[in-house]
Formats: structure tokens, C-alpha cells, sequence
């Protein structure tokens, strides 16, 4: 008991026997040895939680397809945004694999790091297998289109020159020269024309289609004295025209509907359009069609009663021709020049029989405008030298004035047709069907 009245706690080093008393000094050592031990880990414990945390970034699988060598060039990268250094790493620790599976076997390629060149069949699909082995696995499918080669439909001898009608649209390759001398020119889409020597031979023609896809096709080329042009006069009909300048060409078909709004457009935009009538429905609007070829407007014959000129005899097809000729250069003071069969059918005898009648040259057309939708040979858009046919309906107007923004949007140019239109074209075996 404490002398002032309170209870006293006795010392602890005294307490407890055989437990010196710590030093200061020592308890600092101690108090220090702790504190590096607690640093130490909470830095374990976070660098382990940076590297759970920083996951490898996934791989990226690009693939492109080349149609000139019908091969896929795969390549597995590191994704965009990094600096590649850890993605090159893991690449060059992986193996990369592809196999092919079809007509009852399996191809298989493989090759180290993370990109490769395959070679798919032209004209199918394939499907590939893409495998990557490593520290970082991956494996995808592909699924490739491949376009098929262009090839010969026909050919045929033409104004002394060996015409090839082709599968698919052409683009201008390098220049080729056939048996030594024969040049080769692409003279529309489809259609190539080799210039013809004295002697027969066979060669290789190297196509290139507009995608890119290319085949080396065996023609043989006939002599020149076998291959002449025939003698009988003929009217040849072609779907295109000269492209020079971006040009486009708009043709009207019948006549049974006039518009005011076309030759508001014509008198505004001196817009040149070649209107192909049909005599009995010209005289029912002679002073429209009038006006019309004061505005400038081409009148082509779209012969008397619109027949199937492919149903009657030469005859009958060469009055059809020629009585709408003749009627339409009286009435209107510009006798055609050119026509146009209707239904786009014809034949030898139609293109004899149009000769016979007077005209130099027919009409066909490459692009067609159905309501508002303009469609043309190929499901591509309006490009130089397309010759587009309307018909004379309710509605032309409207019609007219879409596809002008078409062909402005395109650049293009609207050009009159005539006979000059077609140097250097060569004319169609087949036409669009139509009226």
C-alpha cells in the first residue's frame, strides 16, 4: 500500500526471472527487422497481383486473298494498340498450321512464326483450318470464295479481225501479241479481238477478269483468208459504245407516252437523247416528236408495229425496218440512221434485213432502268460507254431525273448516239431481252 493511500504496481522486470530487461538499442533493431519484413511483403504480394492482372493481350488472325495466285496469306499479329514486343516474342515461340478439308483428304501446311501462304482452287469455297501452336494457342476457321477464271464462250471472224466473246468482264492487261504478229485488243468487257495474219496457229491468250482473277486459255487463230468478214451487207447491233470523254448514252424506246418533263430537261440541260419510235405510235404525236428533234433529239426506228422481227422472213423483216424509216424521216425531217429491234431479238436475217431497209447500224443497250432501279449488264454501276434504254411510260420524268443523279454522282457524260458512237466497238452476238 502506497503511504498516500493508493495501490502500487510492482516493476515487471523483477517479475518474471530469467527475462533481462530489453535495451533501447535493442528494441530499435527489432522495431527495424519488422518493418523490413512488412515492406518486404507487401511488395511480393503486389508484384504477384500486377502479374495476375497483366494477362497476355490475345492474338489478331488477318487473312487476305490474292485472285492473281489463288493464294490466302494468313498472319496471326499483335493486336493493335500494343507495342508488339510480347506478342513478337510469343510468335516466335508458336507454330503455325493450316489444313484444308475436302474431296476426301486433307491438305496441311505449316510453318514457323505466325504467317503463311495457302493455295485455294479457283471458282469454290474452301474451308481452313487455322492452328496456332505455342504459349499462346489459337485456333480459328476460314471460309474462302474464290472467284472462278475467266474463260472462252465463242469466237468468230469479224471485219478481218478474230473476235473472242469471254465469260466474265475483262480488265486491259499487259500488251499481247498471238502467233508473232496478232495483236490483241480489248474492244469491250467481254470481248477481245485479235488482228488476223496470213497463216493459222495456236497460242496461248492470257486473260485477266476484273477482279483480278487470271487464266492462260488456248485459242487457235484461223488464217486470214478463211476468216473474212461475210459479204452480205449487215446492220450489226452493239450494247456499248465509245467510252472516250466518260461518255454514257440514254436511249427512249416506243413513243406511245410523250413527256413534257423530258423536254423540259432537254431545253434545260441540253441533255442529248436518242428516242427510238415506233411509227404507229410516232403518228400519234407527231407535233410532240416534233419538238422533241427541235430540242435536239436523235430519232432512231424501232420499226412499224414492234413484231419479233426473228419470226419473219427477210422480207417482211426488211418492210418492217423500212416503212418506219422512211415514214419517220417524213414526218419528222430526220431520217434514222440507226434501230433497234425490239425485244432486243435478233438474228442474221434481222441485221441483213436492217441493212437492206437503209440503217448502218442497231442499237442494243447494256444497262435498263426498271422504276426507280437502274440495272445494268454486269449488277455493277453505270460506267463509261453503258448504253441505258427507258421506254416512253408515265413516270419517264422521275425516272429520267434518278438516273441523271446516278450519272453525275458517277461522272459520267451523256452523249448522243450515232453510228460514229460504235469505231472501234465490236458488235454483240447476244443482246439483253427487253422491248
Amino acid at each position: 500500500m502506497d503511504p498516500r493511500g493508493s495501490l502500487s504496481v510492482p516493476r515487471r522486470a523483477g517479475a518474471y526471472p530469467g527475462y533481462p530487461q530489453t535495451s533501447a538499442r535493442q528494441y530499435r533493431f527489432r522495431r527495424a527487422v519488422v518493418l523490413v519484413a512488412a515492406a518486404s511483403l507487401v511488395a511480393l504480394i503486389a508484384g504477384c497481383l500486377s502479374r495476375s492482372g497483366s494477362a497476355p493481350a490475345p492474338l489478331r488472325l488477318a487473312w487476305v486473298f490474292s485472285p492473281a495466285s489463288n493464294t490466302v496469306t494468313i498472319q496471326v499479329t499483335p493486336p493493335d494498340g500494343t507495342d508488339g514486343t510480347a506478342g513478337r516474342q510469343v510468335l516466335a515461340q508458336s507454330r503455325l498450321a493450316v489444313s484444308e478439308h475436302g474431296n476426301g483428304h486433307t491438305e496441311r501446311w505449316s510453318a514457323a512464326g505466325g504467317m503463311m501462304q495457302v493455295p485455294v482452287p479457283a471458282g469454290d469455297r474452301t474451308s481452313l483450318l487455322v492452328q496456332l501452336t505455342g504459349p499462346q494457342p489459337l485456333t480459328r476457321t476460314l471460309t474462302v470464295s474464290a472467284p472462278r477464271p475467266p474463260r472462252i464462250l465463242t469466237s468468230a471472224a469479224s471485219s478481218g479481225r478474230w473476235l473472242v466473246w469471254t465469260s466474265d468482264p475483262l480488265r486491259a492487261g499487259p500488251p499481247q501479241t498471238l502467233c508473232g504478229t496478232d495483236q490483241v485488243s480489248l474492244v469491250a468487257p467481254q470481248q477481245l479481238a485479235v488482228s488476223e495474219s496470213a497463216a493459222a496457229c495456236q497460242a496461248q491468250l492470257q486473260l485477266t477478269a476484273q477482279d483480278g482473277e487470271q487464266a492462260a486459255v488456248p485459242v487457235t487463230i484461223p488464217a486470214l483468208s478463211k476468216a473474212k468478214a461475210r459479204a452480205v451487207p449487215l446492220a450489226q447491233l452493239y450494247c456499248f459504245a465509245n467510252p472516250a470523254g466518260r461518255a454514257i448514252y440514254i436511249t427512249i424506246d416506243d413513243g406511245w407516252t410523250p413527256s413534257t418533263e423530258v423536254l423540259d430537261l432537254m431545253h434545260q440541260t441540253y441533255l442529248p437523247i436518242t428516242a427510238f419510235l415506233i411509227a404507229d405510235a410516232a403518228e400519234e404525236h407527231l407535233s410532240y416528236w416534233k419538238d422533241f428533234v427541235a430540242a435536239g433529239g436523235l430519232i432512231g426506228d424501232h420499226t412499224v408495229s414492234h413484231p419479233y422481227l426473228t419470226k419473219l422472213t427477210l422480207a417482211k423483216a426488211t418492210t418492217q425496218w423500212g416503212q418506219a424509216r422512211t415514214q419517220l424521216g417524213r414526218w419528222l425531217g430526220q431520217t434514222p440512221v440507226m434501230g433497234r429491234p425490239p425485244y432486243g431479238a435478233f438474228n442474221h436475217t434481222v441485221e441483213v434485213a436492217a441493212a437492206r431497209a437503209g440503217l448502218t447500224a442497231l442499237a442494243g443497250w447494256s444497262a435498263t432502268m426498271s422504276g426507280n432501279r437502274i440495272q445494268t449488264w454486269n449488277g455493277k454501276p453505270l460506267a463509261p460507254g453503258e448504253i441505258v434504254i427507258l421506254h416512253w411510260v408515265p413516270g419517264l420524268g422521275h425516272q429520267l431525273t434518278v438516273l441523271l443523279a446516278a450519272i453525275r454522282a458517277l461522272h459520267l457524260n451523256p452523249k448522243p448516239l450515232t453510228p460514229a458512237s460504235f469505231a472501234g466497238i465490236a458488235p454483240q452476238r447476244h443482246s439483253l431481252s427487253g422491248d
